[in-house]
C-alpha cells in the first residue's frame, strides 16, 4: 500500500510530510519511559522482520490479477505497544523509500501515516477491545484478524481521500473507494491469518514479549530473539524469492491489471514536479525496487539480488531502529 508521487498533489505532499513529522515528534516525547533496554533490542529485531516480511507479496483469494503483502502495524503494536510500532514501522517505510525507492518521496508522509501512524492505534485499540484480559489464547488471536483487516481498511480509506483531495481521480470517488476496500478486506484477512501464525508462536516460546502479557514460555527471552533474527534472515533471502509477481493491491486498483489489458488508469497526474521528484529519487535510491541499479526487463539481474536487498535492508533497519531507541532513551542519572 506504498503510495506513489503521481497519487497526490505538492499541497497534500507537504500537509502529510508536516502532520507525519509532527506526529512522529510528539509521540518520541512521550515514549521515552517506555525505551526499557528488553524492548529497544526487540524494537530493532521486530522492525528487520517487518521488512523482511513486506517483501514477501502473496497471491491474493479471489482476485488471481494482484497480491498483497503484511503491513505489520497490528503484529508490532500488539507486542511493543501502538506508540513504539509507530516508531519502528515509520523507521521501515522511511527506509524502503530512501534506499528502495519503495513509495514515492513526495508521498512519504502519507505512507508514514497510512501504514504506520493510523493502522498502528486503530489496530492495537481494536485488538485490545476484542481480546480482554488476553488469557484467552483463542480471542486473542480472533482479536489480531479482526484488527488486521480493520486496520488495512483504515489505511485504504486515507489513500482514496488524499488522491481525492489532490484531484488526480479520473473516475467518481466512491468507485475507488469500493474497489480499494474490496481490495484491502482481503489483503487485511490475509495479513490476519499471517499474523496469527506468528503471534501463535511467539504466545508458545515466550508470551511475554507480547504487551500486556507476564507469562513465562519455553525458551529464553534471549533464544526467543535469536529465533527472530533466523526467521528475519531466513524470510529476506530466501521467501522474497518466492514473492508473488503481480501488481500489488493499491496498483491493481488504479493503474495496472493483468487480467485486462485494456484497463485505464484511474488516476492522471501531470505536474511536472511529480515526475522531477521521481527521477531524482530513482537517482538517490541505492537498490531502486530491491534490485541493482539499471536494472530493467531489458537488462534483468540474478535473483540474488532481491536476496541482498533483502538482508541489507533488514540489516538496516535493525542498526537504525536500535540506535534511534538508543538515542531516544532518557540518559541515566549519573551516580555519585
Amino acid at each position: 500500500m506504498h503510495m506513489a508521487n503521481e497519487l497526490i498533489s505538492i499541497p497534500v505532499s507537504g500537509v502529510t510530510i508536516g502532520a507525519a513529522a509532527a506526529s512522529l515528534g510528539l509521540i518520541c516525547s512521550r515514549i521515552r519511559r517506555e525505551l526499557v533496554s528488553e524492548k529497544i533490542a526487540l524494537m530493532g529485531v521486530l522492525g528487520a522482520f517487518v521488512f523482511a516480511a513486506q517483501m514477501v507479496n502473496f497471491q491474493l483469494p479471489l482476485m488471481p490479477g494482484t497480491s498483497g503483502h503484511l503491513i505489520g502495524a497490528v503484529f508490532l503494536a500488539t507486542i511493543l505497544g501502538p506508540n513504539l510500532a509507530v516508531i519502528v514501522l515509520s523507521s521501515v517505510v522511511i527506509i524502503q523509500c530512501l534506499l528502495f525507492q519503495d513509495g514515492g518521496l513526495l508521498a512519504l508522509g502519507c505512507n508514514i501515516i497510512n501504514i504506520a501512524i493510523v493502522p498502528s492505534y486503530v489496530g492495537y485499540f481494536v485488538y485490545r477491545a476484542i481480546a480482554g484480559d488476553r488469557k484467552n489464547k483463542t480471542r486473542l488471536l480472533a482479536a489480531a484478524v479482526v484488527a488486521c483487516v480493520l486496520a488495512a481498511e483504515a489505511g485504504s480509506v486515507l489513500v482514496v481521500v488524499e488522491a481525492t483531495v489532490s484531484r488526480v481521480l479520473l473516475v467518481p470517488v466512491g468507485t475507488f473507494l469500493a474497489t480499494m476496500a474490496g481490495v484491502h478486506l482481503l489483503v487485511g484477512a490475509m495479513e490476519g491469518v499471517i499474523t496469527v501464525a506468528i503471534l501463535s508462536y511467539l504466545t508458545t516460546v515466550r508470551p511475554d514479549l507480547m504487551e500486556g502479557i507476564t507469562a513465562d514460555g519455553i525458551l529464553s527471552r534471549k533464544a526467543a530473539i535469536i529465533s527472530l533474527v533466523i526467521i528475519t534472515i531466513i524470510t529476506a533471502a530466501g521467501f522474497s524469492l518466492l514473492a508473488c509477481g503481480k501488481p500489488d493491491g493499491l496498483e491493481w486498483s488504479y493503474l495496472e491489471r493483468p487480467d485486462r489489458p485494456d484497463f485505464k488508469p484511474l488516476i492522471v497526474n501531470e505536474d511536472m514536479r511529480i515526475k522531477a521528484a521521481d527521477e531524482f529519487h530513482g537517482k538517490i535510491a541505492l537498490m531502486p525496487d530491491y534490485s541493482a541499479r539499471g536494472a530493467s526487463e531489458e537488462h534483468p539481474v540474478s535473483a540474488g539480488w532481491t536476496s541482498l536487498a533483502g538482508i541489507v535492508g533488514s540489516a538496516v533497519c535493525m542498526g537504525i531502529i536500535w540506535l534511534f531507541a538508543k538515542l531516544l532513551r532518557p540518559a541515566k542519572p549519573a551516580t555519585k
